[in-house]
């Protein structure tokens, strides 16, 4: 076994080129994503322009999931 899987998660930034990333996360999107993603369990890793931001962002949302710790 190798172990928990790693996901790198980013929103897409409105009316740009594919696969660019948004500047910050679209909460909704990402809650409709975790949201999605059960029962699984994963790292994950945001490809985020502002970060922190970001990540508190993410955390909040998160600290409902029981697989977040």
């Amino acid at each position: 076994k190798d172990g928990i899987p790693m996901v790198d998660y980013s929103s897409q930034e409105a009316n740009k080129k594919e696969g660019k990333h948004a500047e910050t996360i679209d909460k909704n999107d990402f809650r409709d994503f975790i949201e999605l993603s059960r029962p699984h369990d994963f790292d994950l890793m945001l490809e985020i322009k502002d970060k922190e931001k970001s990540a508190l962002k993410a955390v909040d949302i998160l600290s409902k999931d029981e697989r977040f710790h």
